[in-house]
C-alpha cells in the first residue's frame, strides 16, 4: 500500500477545515515538515515471534553455566583452557572398553568441550586462529562420536588416529601462538 499523508486538508478529506477530524490530526505548517504514515497491518505469528526474539536478544542474560548454578572450569585464558581441553580429550580418546571411570571421564570432557566452545566461539580474537579452528573440528568429531555411540563405547582406531593428528596440529599451533 502507498503511504497516506498524516495531515488533513479540505481537498483530501472532502470536508472543510473545521471538520472534527482536523481537530485530531495535526495540520502541516511551514515550520514543521509533513509526516507520512502507513496503514498498519496485523502481524503474523512468525513476524511477532521474530520481533519478540529480537527484542529479547538485547537483554543481558547470564551465561547458561551461571544460570543453572553450574561451575565452569574455564579460566578465560585461551591457551590454558585450550591445553586443558586438549589434555582431557586425549585422555577420553585413550580409554578402552570397560575402563574404570569411563562414564565420568567422558561426561567431564563433554561438559568441558561445551563450555570451551560456548566461551570462545564468539570471541573474535580467538575464533580465527588456527589452533581454535582445528580444536573446534576435533571437538565436533569427539562430540559426534559420543552423541551417536554413548559414553561407554570407546573411540574407534580410525577416528582416534585422525584425532591424534589434529591434537598434534593443535599443540604445534598453540606453541607458535596461533
Amino acid at each position: 500500500m502507498t503511504p497516506r499523508p498524516a495531515f488533513a486538508s479540505s481537498t483530501f478529506l472532502g470536508a472543510n477545515l473545521k471538520s472534527p477530524i482536523n481537530a485530531v490530526l495535526p495540520l502541516t505548517s511551514p515550520h514543521k515538515p509533513s509526516v507520512t504514515m502507513s496503514v498498519a497491518e496485523p502481524l503474523s505469528r512468525r513476524a511477532f515471534l521474530a520481533s519478540a526474539l529480537i527484542a529479547a536478544g538485547g537483554l543481558a542474560l547470564p551465561s547458561p553455566s551461571k544460570a543453572f548454578g553450574r561451575k565452569t572450569t574455564m579460566t578465560g585464558d585461551y591457551k590454558v583452557d585450550a591445553a586443558q581441553v586438549l589434555t582431557d580429550m586425549r585422555a577420553a580418546c585413550d580409554l578402552g572398553r570397560g575402563a574404570p571411570g569411563m562414564a565420568e571421564t567422558v561426561t567431564k570432557t563433554r561438559t568441558e568441550m561445551n563450555d570451551f566452545v560456548a566461551l570462545y566461539r564468539r570471541n573474535d580474537n580467538v575464533s580465527g586462529s588456527t589452533s581454535f579452528s582445528t580444536l573446534y573440528t576435533a571437538i565436533n568429531t569427539l562430540s559426534g562420536h559420543y552423541a551417536s555411540y554413548g559414553s561407554s563405547y570407546p573411540v574407534p582406531e580410525k577416528r582416534k588416529k585422525r584425532l591424534s593428528q589434529q591434537f598434534s596440529e593443535i599443540d604445534r599451533a598453540l606453541s607458535r601462538g596461533r
